[in-house]
């Protein structure tokens, strides 16, 4: 029976090759050794054009209305608005909120 195990960036990669497993993916400038994941959205946040939940895959959120309320709890503000994006079963699309950072409470 294989383990489910994914090598962490300083780990030796091979490990995962031992038990069956690709290896790892180096990570992206948001998703650093010391970048929490609210950290890694919070930065994609900062882009004008925002996130929505499919973006936020890419940076390792699969539940970004969770993360997103943490940040406001934190004393960000949030924008949201509603938007269609197409899927490949569906290409009339999805409705989804869009989410970017304008700015934060107290300064």
């Amino acid at each position: 029976m294989k383990t489910n195990y994914i090598a962490n960036p300083g780990e030796d990669a091979g490990r995962t090759k031992e038990m069956g497993h690709a290896e790892a993916q180096p990570r992206s400038e948001t998703t650093s050794r010391h970048c929490t994941k609210k950290d890694a959205i919070r930065f994609a946040l900062r882009n004008p054009h925002g996130l929505n939940r499919f973006e936020a895959e890419r940076h390792g959120d699969h539940c970004l209305n969770s993360t997103i309320a943490e940040l406001r709890a934190d004393g960000c503000v949030i924008h949201s608005e509603w938007e269609r994006v197409p899927t490949r079963h569906n290409p009339k699309g999805v409705r989804v909120l869009r989410y970017w950072l304008t700015g934060r409470v107290g300064g």
